[in-house]
């Protein structure tokens, strides 16, 4: 708190000279505007939303607008490291369980780390050797990237300052962090100290040795000012022409003494030990003991015990005329005044300064951005109200000036120490600085910067630094929204399908006057109707947090240095950290909605060899929770895969990472109608691709590594590949050992998956057979040479009796031989076009339609080969369409294939499936009979 007057002093202020002074235009002004402001204040308190006067919103708002947004030309270092540490936010400080007391930590953490990062880059830049006048700011010939790194600062540090208490990060009192950063970034003169204390014959001689010792205290730097004031060297002070002592015998001990007592007071005052928790009990206590060493001061210079507090205040401002002669009561004063008269004066000006006086600190200070923050840390507010209550009620001549008195006494109601309290202290301090007489540059960027950073506009802080940095001001934008000083986006009706909406005039709480007042809107519901918002900017549609990601993303989508980087562990694509950018937008519809868009540029560019891409893409969009993105990217990629190379393994894991049976189905079912055409493995060996191959050779291991990548895709695809590893591996032991019982074995097991969908003769598709029941008639087929011949007694099989089927292999076949018969013309039908395209591709064998005629007429004809697998067909067409018995394409069917025996040469021209299903039939019967008489004479026996 800060020291209250005594009562039994409230009683001069009232007098006829304090009316008389008060009694003027300008004054009466003044009463005027603080009566409004005090109006103002009160109804954000009522409503309950706290705010503040934003007087450059407008202005702000305009030079945004202008500024448009930067390129992005920072190094690709730079732009990694702001990301890591912005990531490292959300990874260390926000989670399901928010821990706001740890959020806090990170934000400091990373705002320091960042601003750190950037600072290192400025440095790294090179200096222009031109001079410019002091000014606030960096000079005009400074780079964009300098100029938002200055601003930035200023607001990160305003927001997130910490000090290391014992290993652990605390908030500072915020008058401590400006000082520090007025000393960082704002020091006009910063060897002035050292050039005063250097003068000779005595540092108290230079010129400027009072306004050192002023500026000293007013930048919070209490020790730089003691310390001049201990080695001013009194006794050498010189003056006139001759070279005299200023200060001898009685005057210089009465000096000494003086100033002894002014040192003892700063050396009393916490800011000496950087202690500037200006509302703390230390703070009260230096004022109260302050007060009274001013007290003393003035009675041993005057020699008379005078009135104390406030009465002595307004007796030594009288003594000074109005136009800047002194007063007959003045000279008298200064004649009568043991401790000559300038260092009288100046000692008062220490005191006026640490006891907060408004005018000794605005008199001191040399620019706006001084007066600001010497204002912040010193001014006695609490006092100044007391005073104006006081000459209000005196000035009152009805109830209302009363009324608006008593207002002006309870503006700043017991916020002290909170970050609501300082930050209002901030703006206040701030706009009396700047309606006072020093020249704000409303041309300088910078400088309007500064000031939305005093009012606490993050919205504006936010459009400006865009203008000049896209990574730095999307960094603020973030830490600032998870900070909670940036206000959270209250859409428009128009974008949020309201016909209302909250807020001012129904536009929600963003808009505010000025904004309203810039959109050219002066009445209550401008866009008529149900307030729709036709012409509204990105900035109020999307809120300007997520409108600065938007257009952040869309640079870096386009930001190919980021790929040169030499280090392949931090190396990343532009679109890798746009989609990272997107994914942290306040609106998930709108986040979803932009990741969309770049996902679907991304996808138009896609090519066979993208494959490290598409996996960035879908791990990214997974930790996004964007699933049904990531699951587009992979059924594209897997599209282009299986239509445009030889890639069939590869295409079908991105189709199970896309989540589409349909598909894996669709490309499985192609290789096993190739193999099945060709009666061969199809690819060949020689022509797997990498993923195939795996899953092939090392099944088992294989899944389980695509597992840690997605567990769903790794059993989709493992189910999806058993019929076709087991039809590869009957091709595989049939033209490699010949063996017919384990050829047999893996072949039943593709024909009882084949069988599955039709069960009892009835068409079922939610059995989810793995092999289609349209390869049946093919499969079946393909089991001929293990059955004994119509015209022999079998086939030199090797088995009992020389029959190379068990009995339960031999009862799966007829199931399936039933279950086929028994089914709907329209399965048969597939089944029997599919069976004439393999006997047609037989090489040398059979005359007549090639399979491409036969593919041709089935589709004239209406049936459907495969039904349901559109892409097999499509390829079937590609691969066979070049004519010839042989077919055409990539998809030689040639006769030069070695195999251990080929079925379709036993048939004659012109098979049908009811041939095939005859002598499997008959075939069956005669293996069975001999299994059973094997059986019996083993019994006998």
């Amino acid at each position: 708190m800060w020291l209250d007057m005594p009562q039994e002093n409230q009683q001069g202020i009232g007098d006829e000279s304090d009316l008389m002074m008060m009694a003027t235009p300008a004054a009466t002004e003044r009463v005027r505007r603080e009566a409004e402001d005090i109006y103002r204040a009160s109804a954000f308190h009522q409503s309950g939303a706290r705010r503040r006067e934003h007087k450059f919103a407008a202005l702000a708002k305009d030079l945004y607008n202008q500024m448009g947004t930067a390129p992005i030309t920072e190094p690709p270092q730079l732009i990694l490291g702001t990301e890591a540490m912005i990531t490292r936010l959300y990874d260390d400080g926000v989670g399901e369980a928010d821990d706001a007391e740890k959020l806090d930590e990170t934000l400091a953490t990373v705002a320091g780390k960042v601003a750190k990062l950037w600072q290192g880059h400025v440095d790294r830049l090179p200096r222009s050797n031109e001079e410019h006048m002091a000014e606030i700011g960096p000079g005009p010939h400074a780079s964009d990237f300098e100029k938002a790194n200055y601003l930035a600062n200023l607001a990160l540090q305003v927001h997130h300052a910490r000090y290391d208490a014992g290993g652990q990060l605390r908030p500072e009192p915020l008058p401590e962090t400006l000082f520090r950063w007025l000393g960082e970034n704002h020091n006009l003169y910063g060897s002035q100290m050292e050039d005063v204390l250097r003068h000779r014959p005595s540092p108290a001689c230079h010129s400027l040795f009072w306004q050192t010792v002023f500026v000293s205290l007013l930048r919070g730097r209490v020790g730089d000012a003691t310390r001049l004031l201990a080695e001013a060297g009194w006794g050498h002070v010189r003056r006139g022409q001759r070279g005299e002592y200023a200060y001898r015998d009685r005057a210089l001990e009465n000096v000494q003494r003086a100033v002894e007592g002014t040192i003892d007071m700063l050396q009393d005052c916490p800011g000496i030990e950087d202690s500037w928790d200006i509302w703390n009990s230390d703070w009260t206590l230096f004022r109260v003991r302050a007060q009274g060493a001013l007290d003393q001061l003035r009675r041993f210079a005057e020699g008379r015990d005078n009135a104390l507090g406030e009465s002595m205040a307004s007796s030594f401002a009288a003594s000074q005329s109005r136009f800047g002669q002194s007063s007959m009561a003045g000279l008298a004063r200064r004649a009568e005044s043991q401790v000559p008269w300038e260092i009288y004066e100046n000692l008062n000006v220490v005191f006026d300064i640490v006891l907060g006086q408004q005018s000794a600190i605005l008199d001191a200070a040399q620019d706006w951005c001084e007066a600001t923050i010497g204002l912040f840390g010193w001014w006695n507010e609490k006092a100044q109200n007391d005073k104006t209550q006081k000459t209000n009620f005196a000035l009152s001549l009805n109830r209302s000036t009363a009324t608006m008195a008593w207002a002006q006494s309870n503006m700043h109601p017991g916020s002290g120490g909170t970050v609501e309290g300082y930050l209002d202290r901030l703006a206040h301090s701030f706009h009396t600085a700047v309606e006072s007489d020093f020249a704000f540059n409303s041309m300088n960027p910078v400088e309007i910067g500064m000031a939305c950073v005093f009012e606490d506009n993050a919205k504006a802080v936010i459009g400006i630094l865009r203008g000049w940095s896209l990574p730095i001001s999307a960094a603020v934008a973030e830490i600032a929204s998870l900070g909670k000083w940036l206000p959270a986006h209250q859409p428009p009706p128009a974008t949020s399908g309201g016909g209302g909406g909250g807020g001012l005039f129904g536009f929600g709480d963003d808009l505010d006057m000025d904004d309203l007042e810039l959109l050219g809107m002066n009445n209550p519901n401008p866009f008529g109707g149900n307030g729709g918002g036709a012409g509204l900017s990105p900035d109020e549609v999307d809120g300007i947090k997520d409108s600065t990601l938007v257009q952040y993303a869309q640079a870096l989508a386009d930001y190919e240095e980021l790929s040169t980087i030499k280090d392949a562990n931090r190396r990343r694509d532009g679109w890798e950290l746009a989609i990272h950018v997107l994914g942290r937008m306040d609106s998930p519809e709108r986040s979803e909605e932009m990741v969309g868009e770049l996902a679907k540029h991304l996808l138009e560019g896609l090519h066979v060899d993208s494959a490290s891409m598409v996996d960035k893409i879908w791990v990214l969009l997974n930790e996004l929770g964007m699933i049904p993105f990531a699951e587009e990217a992979a059924e594209t990629y897997g599209e282009i895969l299986s239509t445009s190379s030889h890639r069939y393994g590869e295409a079908m894991w991105y189709y199970a990472l896309a989540h589409r049976p349909a598909k894996v189905r669709e490309v499985m079912n192609l290789l096993i109608s190739y193999s099945l055409i060709q009666s061969t493995a199809f690819p060949p060996a020689h022509d797997l691709d990498d993923h195939l191959h795996r899953l092939l050779t090392d099944r088992e291991q294989t899944l389980k590594q695509l597992s840690k990548q997605d567990l769903e895709a790794a059993e989709l695809l493992g189910k999806m590949l058993s019929g076709y590893a087991s039809l590869r591996q009957f091709y595989e032991i049939r033209d490699t050992s010949g063996d017919k019982k384990q050829a047999a074995q893996a072949l039943v097991s593709v024909i009882a998956s084949s069988d599955d969908n039709i069960r009892g003769g009835l068409y079922d598709a939610s059995r989810d057979g793995i092999v289609s029941e349209d390869f049946l008639l093919a499969l079946l087929g393909e089991t001929l040479p293990f059955v004994t011949s119509i015209e022999e007694g079998g086939v030199n099989g090797d088995g009992d009796g020389g029959v190379v089927l068990n009995t339960d292999q031999i009862d799966t076949l007829l199931k399936a031989v039933e279950d086929l018969q028994a089914v709907g013309s329209r399965v048969y039908g597939a089944a029997e076009d599919f069976l004439g395209l393999v006997l047609a591709a037989t090489p040398g064998g059979l005359k007549g339609s090639t399979p491409a005629d036969l593919l041709k007429s089935t589709a004239q004809g209406g049936s459907m080969v495969l039904a349901g697998t559109s892409m097999l067909a499509s390829q079937l067409h590609k691969s066979l369409g070049a004519g010839g018995g042989g077919g055409g394409g990539w998809m030689k069917v040639s006769g030069n294939v070695k195999r251990g025996w080929d079925w379709r040469k036993t048939l004659n021209v012109g098979a049908k499936g009811e041939e095939i299903l005859r002598r499997l039939r008959v075939g069956i019967a005669k293996d069975l009979a001999k299994l059973w008489l094997v059986e019996a004479d083993a019994s006998v026996w």
